[in-house]
C-alpha cells in the first residue's frame, strides 16, 4: 500500500525539519551523511510496516492498540488536520539558534522527493532525541583506542518513523505517538458533543441528549462517540438488536417521549454496545456470559 504512494528506492530529495512544543515549525539544514540516515530510517519504517502479520486496517479512534498492526487513515480526516498541515508545510523558515531550542523539540519530521515528484513525509516524536541531549557529558566515542567525551549537544535520530503521511493516507506505526502529534485528545474532546447529536439524530429510538451534555468530560467515551458516528452503517442500528444486547449486559432503560434513557451509571455500557464492544456468548450451554472488547480487528475471512 505504501508503495502505491511513494517509491523509497528512487528518493531525489531530503529535507529535515523540526516543531517545537508551541507548535513552530522550521527547517533545518543537513549534510549527506544525514540525508542518507534520513533514508535508511523511512526504508526501515516501510520495511517495519510490511513485516507486521495482517491487513491494513483503518484507524478506529476508540481502539486500544497493543501490539503492532498495519493501520492508516485518509489524510483528509478532521483528526488528522496536524498530519495534512505537516505534509503541506512547504518552504520553511530556518531556526538560526537551533542549539538554543533542543530542549523544546515536540517532534522532528523528513520531507522525501521520489523520482516521480511524489512527496512522503515521515513523523517521529522527539523522545529518544530529546533523551540523548540530556545526556550531555556522558557520552563518548572512541578515538585511537581511547574514550574521549563529546562536548558537543547530540541528537540521536530514531531506527524508524512513528507515521507516514502521503498525499492520500497517513499511515500509523506507532498509534500513541501519532495521536501526540495529531493532538488527538483535544480534537476529540472539542467535537465530542457534535458526534454524539449525530448518533442521536439517526437513532430515533434512543435518547442520549444527557451524554452528549457531558462527553466533553469523559475521554474514552468521547472516542467511542467518535467511532460510533464514523459507523458506515449507523442508520441501520436496530432498535431490538440494541435492546436484546443490552439487556445480556444489564443496561436498564426507561422510555421518554419515544425513545429509550439509559440509567447514568449504564451510559458507558450502552456506547460500548453501539461501538460493537460489548458482546456476550454461550459456548458450554450453561448460559450467556457478557463481554467486553477493548482491542477489536475485523475478520475477514
Amino acid at each position: 500500500m505504501i508503495e502505491d504512494n511513494f517509491n523509497t528506492g528512487d528518493i531525489s530529495a531530503v529535507d529535515f525539519c523540526a516543531t517545537l512544543k508551541n507548535g513552530d515549525r522550521f527547517f533545518i539544514p543537513t549534510d549527506g551523511g544525514v540525508q542518507e540516515s534520513l533514508k535508511t530510517i523511512l526504508r526501515d519504517t516501510v520495511n517495519g510496516f510490511d513485516s507486521i502479520d495482517g491487513d491494513w486496517e483503518l484507524h478506529d479512534i476508540s481502539e486500544d492498540y497493543g501490539e503492532r498492526r498495519r493501520v492508516y487513515a485518509p489524510r483528509n480526516l478532521p483528526l488528522f488536520q496536524t498530519m495534512s498541515d505537516i505534509f503541506d508545510s512547504g518552504t520553511l523558515p530556518e531556526l538560526p539558534d537551533l542549539q538554543n531550542h533542543l530542549a523544546e523539540l515536540d517532534y522532528y519530521f523528513a520531507r522525501f522527493v521520489d523520482g516521480e515528484g511524489r512527496i512522503m513525509v515521515g513523523v517521529k516524536k522527539a523522545r529518544t532525541a530529546k533523551a540523548t541531549l540530556g545526556a550531555q557529558n556522558k557520552l563518548v566515542r572512541l578515538i585511537d583506542n581511547t574514550l574521549v567525551l563529546i562536548e558537543e549537544r547530540v541528537l540521536r535520530l530514531d531506527r524508524q518513523f512513528d507515521i507516514l503521511i502521503s498525499a492520500d493516507n497517513v499511515f500509523i506505526l506507532e498509534p500513541r505517538a501519532a495521536e501526540q502529534v495529531a493532538k488527538i485528545v483535544e480534537r476529540v474532546a472539542a467535537s465530542a458533543g457534535a458526534r454524539v447529536q449525530e448518533i442521536h439524530d439517526a437513532l430515533p429510538f434512543l435518547d442520549l441528549s444527557r451524554i452528549k451534555n457531558k462527553i466533553a468530560r469523559h475521554p474514552k467515551l468521547a472516542r467511542i462517540a467518535h467511532s460510533v458516528a464514523n459507523h458506515p452503517n449507523l442508520h441501520g442500528i436496530q432498535r431490538a438488536a440494541i435492546e436484546d444486547l443490552a439487556a445480556a449486559q444489564g443496561i436498564r432503560f426507561k422510555e421518554v417521549a419515544g425513545r429509550l434513557l439509559c440509567n447514568v451509571t449504564d451510559e458507558a455500557k450502552l456506547m460500548e454496545v453501539l461501538d460493537a464492544r460489548r458482546y456476550h456468548l454461550d459456548l458450554t450451554a450453561t448460559g450467556a456470559v457478557p463481554y467486553r472488547a477493548t482491542a477489536r480487528q475485523v475478520v475477514r475471512n
